[in-house]
């Protein structure tokens, strides 16, 4: 199995989202280049600036073919300004403007609508970035990127309704194609340039943005700057559910110390107003979890418990048997016992309904229902388990095993399974699993392609604890 730079463009138009399918396609790839040009794409996406212009320079200095020299150049380019050293940028460039016509349409549609993108941040300091030619086929992501330029145009304006509305049609056509950053890109410009100009709308970008943290990322380097955004327009809108956000970013500074926080996410969790809100909520979510069917109780309550960051204690024999068993007046009444226990419960009973929301972001006069009491990162979370255990097989020996994970491999297993239906989406290419990652697949009904996915979301060495992990739940 070979790949051709095609092949590779076909992926990689995913942006960081492709790494998944280029950690399973990488030791097929024979082309010495084309391994450069990919180590060089994971830098960028890894924010190692150093390494990333290295693996440049080494397409460049290698590769035979114009293609891969100017997307190599391209990269170059963005890296150098980034980097603040805009004269060498600005040479690259000039080599770039004369082999670009020689470029193939798919290479066009990555390095065109990019370099429109880099003009509206960097205009200042860079204005010789200009397109030669319109005369390229537009993805979805592309012509995102494109209303982006226009809405950051708007901004200098200071058209922050129209701004906004392009932001928001730019997310639209960044969902359809997915591509998760840019869909979080939209959703945090629009939420923050429209936070003075109309709360409504800022609180609803900010809801859905939450929502898509928590369904595609896992990194708090990577989204630390989008919970600032929900932080400032929760701040703005007195919402209470702030002490939420600063929740889950403090909680995610455990698993990544390297990011600074600002000191105004030092926040209680539990206030008395939060409190009186939990319960509130208990209440109301007693009713509904009266009329769940009893065969649903263990798949709420275990897509709820990986949902969590911080994992509420419990007697896990005890819990266990409850939940299996199903006897909800027992069930209410553990979960009564304190705010840590009614907050986890409103949580398994709790939905985000994502399709309402979006109604909102253009029209939204009706506050009331774009508005959640519980955090949708969580929500998020939770669904993309719901979703793996639509079908599962040995689902009640797959919660006993995993119970039987120490914490630090339960975190990682959480982002395992995760991560098996967030990269779940149409690839050229459908990664397949091996041994016993194909056997752990089969045993409890996950789908092979899911399981390969979410495999292969982990670098080489993190996969040995993947498969230590999957090991103990073949026994």
């Amino acid at each position: 199995m070979d790949f051709s730079i095609k092949d590779i463009l076909n992926i990689v138009e995913y942006g960081y989202f492709s790494r998944t399918v280029i950690n399973y396609i990488y030791p097929y790839i024979i082309d010495e280049s084309l391994k450069f040009y990919l180590l060089l794409l994971k830098s960028i996406w890894n924010e190692d600036l150093d390494k990333a212009l290295f693996y440049a320079n080494k397409v460049i200095s290698t590769t035979t073919t114009t293609m891969l020299k100017e997307l190599a150049r391209f990269e170059k380019i963005d890296i150098l300004l980034k980097q603040n050293k805009f004269e060498e940028s600005k040479k690259e460039y000039m080599k770039l403007k004369k082999g670009i016509k020689n470029l193939s349409e798919n290479a066009r549609n990555i390095i065109f609508p990019g370099l429109k993108y880099l003009v509206s941040i960097y205009e200042e300091n860079y204005d010789c970035i200009r397109l030669w030619s319109k005369n390229y086929e537009e993805s979805y992501v592309e012509k995102s990127i494109i209303k982006y330029s226009k809405a950051r145009k708007e901004i200098k304006k200071e058209n922050y309704n129209k701004a906004y509305k392009l932001f928001i049609e730019g997310y639209n056509l960044a969902k359809k194609f997915p591509h998760p950053t840019m869909i979080c890109s939209g959703l945090n410009n629009a939420a923050w340039w429209i936070m003075n100009e109309g709360k409504e709308k800022d609180l609803i970008a900010a809801n859905l943005l939450e929502y898509y943290i928590g369904y595609y990322f896992e990194d708090l380097n990577y989204t630390y700057n989008w919970f600032d955004t929900i932080f400032e327009v929760k701040k703005i809108n007195n919402d209470m559910r702030i002490s939420e956000i600063c929740n889950i970013v403090n909680e995610l500074k455990k698993i990544f110390p390297e990011v600074n926080l600002d000191k105004k996410f030092n926040r209680s969790f539990y206030s008395k107003e939060f409190e009186k809100e939990i319960k509130k909520n208990f209440k109301e979510n007693t009713i509904k979890f009266r009329k769940q069917k009893e065969v649903n109780i263990p798949i709420l309550f275990f897509s709820t418990y990986t949902a969590l960051i911080e994992k509420p204690f419990f007697t896990k024999s005890h819990i266990l048997k409850l939940i299996f068993e199903g006897n909800k007046d027992k069930i209410i009444k553990f979960f009564s016992a304190n705010y840590e226990k009614m907050y986890f419960f409103n949580v398994m009973m709790s939905d985000f309904d994502l399709k309402k929301a979006e109604r909102r972001l253009l029209n939204s006069e009706d506050v009331e229902d774009s508005e959640y009491n519980i955090s949708p990162f969580y929500l998020a979370r939770k669904k993309l388990i719901t979703e793996l255990f639509k079908k599962p097989k040995n689902f009640k020996e797959f919660v006993f095993n995993y119970f039987k994970l120490r914490d630090e491999e339960m975190k990682v297993f959480d982002v395992f399974l995760r991560n098996c239906v967030r990269y779940d989406i149409k690839w050229p290419v459908t990664p397949y699993p091996k041994g016993k990652v194909r056997d752990f697949a089969l045993k409890y009904g996950l789908g092979y392609k899911r399981v390969a996915l979410g495999y292969y979301s982990f670098e080489d060495d993190e996969r040995v604890l993947i498969d230590d992990i999957i090991e103990g739940f073949l026994k």
